[in-house]
């Protein structure tokens, strides 16, 4: 069987930079090397792309074999190795391992649908979608799904006062940047002096910010792959003994975390989750994959918290771990994926 030239497009702009390095370097760990052929491009933080050997580890100090690659719009050949100005191989299908706001925003989904290449994420108006907390949980609601209580705020713009705030969300709150993931610049606050500062590091990074309401609850989460017909993974718990799951807690030390998988809950609540689930993923316009967080309070009320376009693939991520549990090995749930990219581009070919 002829092999399929995969590439694999890593780092990026993003605050998510070196969660997708780890990504990469377990994706390419993974991947069946009999099936694929394997390109290995990197995404400097400036925007610039490089095409590197993927025997070298994913170490900012190892990278070698450094060549930066221009792009050509319709062309088959679509990658030029500026070096030698050859074209690269052809390539059947982009995995676009970036996470953060520009691996999930829509852009480089943009770009890649112009170069005409199959990708492993969802198409432009989901992930335009899902990186937006505030648009996310707007939609949510207007289809009668529970998030919790927020207000949304606007850098530059009128900020309410702490304690007119309080009248409207109790405290505790969450404040967090609202195009950010792995819980990069979120604040708990308890208090006016925590509040200040909270405002501070999330309009460091996002013009626009949400408060939310704490909720006390259990963190369940569930992976989806699929386009018009998804299939979900078993439950996940994740157990923290700090105030949440930070992103020190996901990517520097997870000693205070413990995953259970699968969740230990009943089947009547599980049934649930995964029909919500598959109502979220189909309405927001998610295809090939997701991961969608819940909250679940001791009433088993369920709360929607989020979802993920590309949620990680290192060796702590729950994605890949609930597929396993499911049965689905790391290769076999990259190879799934990978067809899923090659179905949805041709059924999006016929229809134009």
């Amino acid at each position: 069987m002829l092999k399929k030239t995969i590439a694999i497009l890593f780092g990026g702009k993003s605050t998510e930079y070196k969660i997708s390095l780890s990504s990469a370097t377990h994706l390419i760990k993974a991947i069946d090397k009999n099936k694929y052929d394997i390109l290995l491009i990197k995404i400097d933080r400036l925007g610039k792309w490089y095409l590197y050997s993927t025997n070298t580890l994913l170490n900012e100090n190892r990278l070698l074999l450094k060549n930066q690659i221009a792009i050509v719009l319709g062309n088959e050949y679509n990658l030029i190795n500026t070096k030698n100005n050859m074209l690269l191989p052809k390539i059947d299908v982009i995995f676009p391992i970036l996470h953060g706001f520009y691996g999930e925003s829509g852009a480089i989904q943009g770009l890649l649908n112009l170069l005409n290449i199959p990708y492993v994420s969802t198409d432009i108006i989901g992930s335009s979608i899902c990186i937006d907390k505030d648009i996310t949980k707007r939609l949510l609601k207007k289809l009668n799904i529970s998030v919790a209580p927020f207000i949304t705020l606007y850098k530059d713009s009128y900020i309410p006062s702490f304690d007119s705030i309080t009248k409207k969300i109790k405290l505790p709150w969450f404040i967090k940047p609202a195009r950010h993931g792995s819980s990069i610049g979120i604040s708990k606050v308890n208090n006016y002096y925590e509040f200040i500062n909270a405002l501070k590091l999330a309009f460091n990074l996002d013009k626009k910010i949400l408060i939310e309401q704490s909720i006390i609850a259990r963190e369940i989460e569930i992976g989806i792959i699929g386009n018009n017909f998804p299939k979900v993974s078993v439950c996940g718990e994740i157990i923290t003994n700090n105030n949440f799951y930070s992103y020190y807690d996901k990517y520097v030390n997870n000693q205070n975390v413990k995953l259970i998988i699968p969740a230990k809950l009943n089947h009547i609540i599980i049934k649930k989750i995964k029909k919500l689930a598959i109502k979220i993923y189909l309405s927001l316009g998610c295809s090939i994959m997701a991961r969608i967080d819940f909250l679940l309070q001791r009433n088993n009320k369920i709360i929607v918290n989020e979802i993920n376009t590309i949620p990680g693939f290192t060796s702590d991520s729950m994605f890949p771990k609930l597929f396993i549990a499911k049965g689905l090995s790391y290769s076999k749930l990259i190879d799934q994926l990978i067809l899923l990219a090659i179905k949805r581009h041709k059924e999006k070919t016929i229809m134009l």
